[in-house]
C-alpha cells in the first residue's frame, strides 16, 4: 500500500528496518519556471544546477535518507550498475562516469536515484542471509521494461546476497493514457513474447493503451520478488502533481525515487 505525506509516496512494501525511501512529486521543491514548478530533480530542464541540487537536497530530507546520491544519465538501457559510498555525489555533484537505468548496492549511507516523468520508478530492497539490506533502483521505460530491467536489478541484488527481494513501482502513466502503436506491441511481444503484450497492451476504442506498471509487476514475481506494490496514480492523468512529458509534450520537469540503507546522516 502507497501513502502520501510531505510532497512523497512511500510504500509499505519497503518499511524494512533500516531502509528509507521516496518517490516524489512536482510539489515541494524551489524550481520556479512554470513547467518545472517546483520539484524538478533533472538538470537540462531550465533550472540551474544550483536550484536543482537544492531540490534533490530537500527531497532527500522529505524521503529521510542520505544526502550522498548517486544518480546517472538515463538511456533507456538495461544497465543496472552495482555502486559502493565512492559513487555518492556521481551525477549530481559531479558528472556520473556513464549512462545507466539503475543501481544496486549493499553499503548503507548511499542513497540511489533514479529520474521519471511518466516511466516507472522501481525501488527494490531485499535481506541478507546475515541479516544486512540489499537495494536497487530503476528507470523503467517501456523499451527498459519490455527488455527486462526490472529482472537484471533483481539479479544484481541477489549476487549481492539478496534474498525476500520486496518492491514498489512508484506514479508512472498507466494504461488509461498511455496510448501506443502496434510497433511498440510488436516490439514488446518480440522481447518478451506475444502472450505478455497481449496483456498488457490492450485495445480500446480502436486504439492501443499499455500498462508499464503491470508489465514491470509481473516480470518482477517471474524474476523472484516476493511483494510487489503498484501506485494506482497515472501521472499523465494529474499534471498538477505530476510532470508528465506526455501530457505535456516534453515541457515539464524530472521527478525522481530514492532508496537509501541507514537513512539520514
Amino acid at each position: 500500500m502507497f501513502t502520501y505525506h510531505d510532497y512523497i509516496w512511500q510504500s509499505d512494501a519497503l518499511n524494512v528496518k533500516g531502509v528509507s525511501h521516496g518517490f516524489s512529486t512536482r510539489l515541494g521543491g524551489v524550481s520556479k519556471e512554470p513547467h518545472l514548478v517546483s520539484m524538478n530533480t533533472g538538470f537540462f530542464r531550465g533550472d540551474s544546477d544550483e536550484t536543482v541540487r537544492e531540490n534533490i537536497k530537500r527531497l532527500c530530507a522529505y524521503a529521510g535518507v542520505s544526502e550522498a546520491v548517486a544518480a546517472a544519465p538515463q538511456i533507456h538501457s538495461v544497465t543496472v550498475r552495482t555502486v559502493d559510498l565512492s559513487g555518492a555525489g556521481e551525477g549530481v555533484e559531479r558528472e556520473a562516469p556513464q549512462p545507466c537505468d539503475g543501481f544496486v548496492t549493499a553499503e548503507a549511507g548511499l542513497t540511489l536515484a533514479v529520474r521519471v516523468a511518466d516511466c516507472a520508478p522501481l525501488l527494490l530492497c531485499g535481506e541478507t542471509a546475515a541479516g544486512g539490506a540489499v537495494i536497487g533502483a530503476a528507470h523503467a521505460g517501456w523499451r527498459g521494461t519490455a527488455a527486462g530491467i526490472a529482472a537484471v536489478t533483481v539479479e544484481k541484488m541477489k549476487a549481492l546476497g539478496a534474498e525476500n527481494i520486496r518492491a514498489a513501482i512508484g506514479a508512472c502513466i498507466h494504461g488509461c493514457c498511455y496510448e501506443v502503436g502496434e510497433d511498440m506491441r510488436d516490439a514488446v511481444a518480440k522481447m518478451q513474447s506475444r502472450a505478455f503484450a497481449d496483456r498488457h497492451i490492450r485495445c480500446r476504442g480502436g486504439r492501443l493503451y499499455a500498462d508499464i506498471a503491470g508489465m514491470n509487476r509481473e516480470i518482477l514475481i517471474d524474476a523472484g520478488a516476493v511483494c510487489v506494490d503498484v501506485c494506482p496514480e497515472c501521472t499523465a492523468c494529474k499534471p498538477y502533481l505530476y510532470h508528465s512529458h506526455r501530457a505535456t509534450g516534453g515541457k515539464r520537469g524530472t521527478m525522481a525515487a530514492l532508496i537509501c540503507i541507514g537513512g539520514r546522516r
